[in-house]
């Protein structure tokens, strides 16, 4: 897999070594006093991830470029920031690090020197809790977020993790959207403070309960802020997800390494409604219509959850028919009883970098690659492990396609850069920890940013 692969790799290396400007421009700085070091650029992820008493988590950095890039790692939560780790990603490299997270709240800002990288998180349950979550952070600081996977029944606790990382106060109005009822607007929740460099946790099942599918709308009405969902079901089961910032009209949510089968669910803000049709693309087969949605009407603020049936490495692509924006979610079922959630993406692209989610022992990661359109593309899988291992994968029109597990075992510790010759979506997904079923996690691939000059 060393051959031929690597005439393609040095040009998009070296197209990856100097996009950094406009890279940090697209992606940001999120805090005032994030710098560069001489004339490296830098840019900022932030990590709302949440945690829990006896908790461990860990930051992922895959550095797709040609040269090493600096990292530091700050820890938030609910007292002053606290500096865990500064560490080089080699070129080509991927680095895990622990972080703390035994605070609900619990939240990690990760700055970037010298070039861009992909950052994600991974969090595995401890204490009388068991499970695993995994989500890419977030590089664009905002003033609306939006997310729908919260659940709080008797078995599921469901928190917000809301995090500042700016050196002035933020306040921020919450709204929460149900499937039968009103949305709820507490007044708890409407001008709330989040202190500068904090991050808190919201229990959502505080203002809502018993309901099997909660979303919320969290708006900074001062200042700018990141927002997760993280659900932990008693018996062993953890779901992590970074909200949207955006509502859209399409959404690509693929699904991988789980049991079969999965539940879609949307967040309609509108006060008019929607009508959406949701389509199941597979490896191999042709596209069909997702469980019962092939045309439903969705009233307006309100949540809706369908499930979906589905074998192997597969996307649910959810459409909004005439006017309407919505958020979607997908929920898929573990080899065992942890599940795990996505948030998907609104845009596909050529370019991805998909971190590893499985943490522990026995890994077992999986990485499913989505063609929404109409025309085959062909991409390139590079293990980012130093060694730049590829394998090339063809992808028909309006299907998926799974990048070959004996390539990823070979480093299931490794992010991995996916090039292609069209668009495209990817995810990643593992299982790890004991037993044959272990703790299963996934989590939605990062854009490459764009090439300076390209249009």
């Amino acid at each position: 897999m060393r051959g031929s692969g690597r005439a393609w790799l040095a040009v998009v290396l070296a197209a990856l070594a100097v996009i950094g400007a406009s890279a940090a421009e697209r992606l940001g700085p999120a805090t005032p006093s994030t710098g560069a070091v001489g004339d490296a650029v830098s840019s900022v992820w932030l990590c709302p991830h949440g945690g829990g008493p006896g908790w461990r988590g860990t930051i992922e950095i895959a550095n797709p470029g040609d040269v090493s890039v600096q990292a530091r790692l700050t820890s938030f939560g609910d007292g002053e920031p606290t500096a865990v780790a500064q560490v080089e990603v080699p070129a080509r490299g991927t680095v895990s690090r622990d972080v703390p997270d035994r605070a609900p709240g619990a939240a990690t800002e990760v700055q970037l020197f010298g070039g861009w990288a992909a950052v994600g998180w991974v969090v595995r349950a401890g204490g009388n809790e068991t499970g695993l979550g995994a989500e890419p952070c977030t590089s664009e600081p905002g003033g609306h977020w939006a997310v729908v996977d919260g659940v709080t029944t008797k078995q599921t606790h469901s928190s917000l993790i809301v995090m500042n990382p700016f050196d002035s106060d933020a306040v921020i109005d919450v709204v929460l959207f149900l499937a039968g009822r009103p949305p709820v607007r507490d007044s708890a929740w409407t001008d709330l403070p989040v202190r500068a460099g904090r991050s808190i946790a919201l229990d959502v099942g505080s203002r809502v309960l018993g309901e099997s599918i909660v979303g919320a709308d969290v708006t900074a009405t001062r200042g700018r802020i990141a927002v997760g969902s993280l659900a932990v079901r008693g018996g062993g089961s953890v779901r992590s997800t970074i909200a949207s910032s955006s509502y859209a009209s399409s959404w690509i949510l693929p699904v991988a390494g789980g049991a079969g089968g999965g539940i879609v669910s949307l967040l309609v803000p509108g006060d008019l409604g929607v009508r959406f049709g949701a389509t199941l693309l597979q490896a191999d087969e042709e596209e069909q219509t997702a469980g019962n949605l092939a045309l439903v009407r969705q009233g307006g603020t309100s949540t809706v959850s369908a499930p979906f049936p589905t074998v192997g490495p597969s996307a649910v692509i959810v459409t909004i028919a005439g006017e309407g924006e919505v958020v979607a979610d997908l929920r898929a079922a573990g080899p065992g009883q942890d599940d795990a959630a996505t948030g998907g993406t609104a845009t596909p692209g050529p370019g991805w970098v998909v971190l590893p989610t499985a943490v522990g022992g026995s890994p077992a990661p999986a990485l499913v690659l989505v063609n929404p359109g109409g025309a085959p593309v062909t991409a390139t899988a590079t293990l980012l492990d130093g060694g730049g291992d590829t394998v090339s994968i063809t992808v028909a029109p309006r299907q998926t396609a799974p990048v070959p597990i004996r390539f990823l075992r070979s480093d299931a510790t490794a992010g991995v850069l996916i090039v292609g010759d069209g668009d495209l979506v990817a995810l990643g997904a593992g299982t790890s920890g004991p037993g044959q079923t272990g703790w299963y996690a996934m989590a939605m691939g990062l854009p490459l940013p764009p090439t300076p000059g390209a249009p």
